[in-house]
């Protein structure tokens, strides 16, 4: 009589097992059932439209012009701009031949010396132990393409450095020299959304950078550097634009019912919600709130209404980013 009751009791009660079981599981429903409730509630208890808080810390590296640390999240990343010198010339002693500098297109207002020269290096690096999945070893996909990213954002996007700002010119005005930033970024804690956070390391190290002045030395033809810091310069850069991630989560169609929401567009994915959703769209928005590029990849939600809320969202993220880092 015992066994029977005890079978019945544990039939009713049906199978139960620990959120962070069915998060392994499913993690999709899982996902889908957080935003099902009332309010809709992310697993890390933010609601869809919210960004994690953003800290920054300038100059933290002391061998380094310009640095910065930023962190997301439990997503951080160190930020380390140094700059060399480029001459202008080959060879040695007064015999040495001169490079032609060539300014293609600055008539049309198209300053391209910064690519044609390769004055501005970025380059990103997962760090060891930054997340479970990362080993150390050659650079990863994931890493090779979030640089690229980050280096079209860089020269084409936001074209942050201008040349005028990098030249070394003698009495007259003619271009000796340039000043080549490599700027070097490091991630130390991935928990997603890391070209947001890399982004503002980039822009916060930026502006932080001084250059010791630099002058063209005629009768050495060399370029000789004051090391005085009270004479180091900064950078004259242009306008700012920041970048704004989200990820879309559809509705499968097994949460909810009929009349459950189809999909949510997340703010600045965690780690998790990027394995889940397959959806990525990226924002970057620059001065004055124009839009400045849209990156889009997997998906089939309605583009229609999703992107005006991504783009209302980014603006309002641009606000956030400007007040922390200006």
């Amino acid at each position: 009589m015992t066994t029977t009751t005890s079978t019945t009791t544990a039939a009713t009660m049906g199978l139960s097992f620990p959120a962070a079981t069915f998060q392994k599981l499913s993690p999709s429903s899982y996902l889908q059932r957080h935003l099902q409730c009332t309010p809709a509630t992310r697993p890390s208890g933010r609601s869809p439209s919210t960004f994690r808080p953003a800290t920054l810390h300038t100059n933290a590296l002391s061998h380094a012009h310009g640095s910065a640390v930023v962190r997301t999240g439990d997503t951080a990343v160190v930020c380390g701009v140094r700059g060399e010198i480029l001459a202008l010339t080959s060879g040695e002693g007064r015999t040495r031949g001169r490079i032609v500098v060539e300014r293609v297109g600055v008539e049309d207002g198209e300053d391209v010396e910064v690519k044609t020269h390769a004055l501005v290096v970025p380059n990103l690096e997962l760090g060891t132990g930054c997340s479970r999945d990362y080993h150390p070893g050659p650079p990863t996909d994931f890493a090779q393409t979030t640089a690229e990213r980050l280096r079209t954002l860089l020269l084409d996007t936001v074209p942050l450095v201008p040349a005028t700002t990098l030249r070394i010119a003698d009495a007259v005005g003619d271009v000796k020299a340039y000043w080549v930033l490599y700027i070097d970024v490091v991630v130390i804690s991935l928990d997603g959304n890391v070209l947001d956070t890399a982004w503002a390391a980039i822009v916060a190290a930026l502006k932080s950078v001084r250059l010791p002045a630099a002058i063209w030395d005629q009768d050495a033809e060399a370029v000789i550097c004051d090391p005085t810091p009270e004479n180091f310069r900064s950078l004259e850069l242009m306008e700012v634009g920041y970048t704004a991630s989200f990820v879309v989560c559809e509705n499968d169609g097994e949460e909810g019912g009929e009349n459950a929401e189809k999909e949510w567009v997340l703010s600045d994915p965690d780690e998790f919600e990027e394995q889940v959703c397959c959806e990525k769209i990226t924002v970057a928005v620059g001065a004055g709130g124009k839009i400045v590029r849209i990156e889009k990849s997997g998906g089939l939600s309605d583009v229609a209404k999703t992107l005006p809320t991504c783009i209302s969202r980014a603006r309002e993220r641009y606000q956030q980013w400007h007040k922390i880092i200006s």
